[in-house]
């Protein structure tokens, strides 16, 4: 398979300029473009959608469906982990690791806050608060999020289960949803086919989806009320989810804050059968 990114480049000289802005726009924002419709990507560039179709025809492509097709191969290989770790470890010295990993944390951190608008975490805990049930899901990445996710809100308000996207399991649970329901979905690149599964289930009965991502180009955002972006970039080859774990924790401290009345009831009775249990550790044993 030829780069379509590539073939764009060698073209573009004896392109007409319409056709130029709209490859300028592709190899600026391609990783968007993977997941754009004709329509949608006629309308970022300002243009029509036949400039597009034609663009495509004058690189070689039988359509925009087969270039896009094309471009999202590129994108699947270099979300691979083996990509990502040769192309981080490259021009990289040991003992500068340290460093890059906290600096590149805290401007992930301080990028997630510019991603994401108060009024948008605040629809996120509006959603949490008002549904009859609560589910998180994930796939391998994603799923230490979705588990502290999970555990704090059944501990605090209940109605909250943890599933497996992996698993076919929930499918016994989705016939069940509602449009009174929410699925809060985590997932990164490279985005696993079952979870997709389980959100378009979720999203024909009318369940509000919330997804994070480290993506506005996700492909679950489409099927989303409420979309957090959550950059995943790391030093190696896996998905990081510091960003991920900051903005989970910001939206228990705010639903605490929202429902802080019955919350502390429910955690007094929480802690009450805990004392009973003897659960915790209060002197060292003999």
């Amino acid at each position: 398979m030829n780069n379509p990114l590539e073939k764009l480049k060698e073209h573009v000289g004896s392109l007409p300029r319409s056709q130029k802005l709209v490859v300028d726009y592709i190899i600026g924002h391609y990783t968007e473009v993977g997941f754009m419709t004709v329509e949608q990507l006629a309308t970022k560039v300002g243009t029509s959608t036949t400039t597009v179709m034609r663009l495509m025809a004058n690189v070689g492509y039988s359509g925009y469906s087969d270039f896009q097709k094309n471009l999202q191969i590129v994108l699947r290989e270099e979300s691979a982990p083996q990509i990502r770790l040769e192309e981080n470890l490259r021009n990289r010295t040991h003992s500068e690791g340290w460093r890059r990993h906290y600096e590149l944390q805290l401007d992930q951190i301080q990028r997630v806050t510019e991603l994401n608008s108060e009024e948008n975490l605040a629809e996120a805990v509006k959603l949490i608060t008002n549904a009859r049930n609560r589910y998180c899901t994930s796939v391998r990445s994603g799923l230490p999020v979705a588990q502290y996710l999970t555990h704090n809100l059944n501990r605090m308000i209940g109605q909250t289960k943890l599933t497996l996207a992996d698993s076919s399991d929930w499918a016994d649970d989705v016939i069940s949803f509602s449009d009174q329901d929410v699925l809060i979905a985590v997932s990164y690149s490279r985005y696993g086919s079952r979870l997709m599964d389980y959100v378009n289930q979720a999203k024909k009965k009318g369940t509000k989806i919330i997804t994070i991502t480290d993506k506005l180009s996700s492909p679950l955002t489409p099927y989303s009320d409420v979309v957090i972006t959550c950059p995943a970039d790391s030093l190696a080859s896996h998905n990081s989810i510091v960003s991920s774990i900051f903005v989970v924790d910001y939206l228990i401290s705010a639903l605490s804050v929202e429902k802080s009345e019955s919350i502390s009831k429910r955690l007094t009775e929480v802690d009450r059968i805990l004392k009973d249990m003897e659960y915790h550790v209060y002197k060292k044993r003999e």
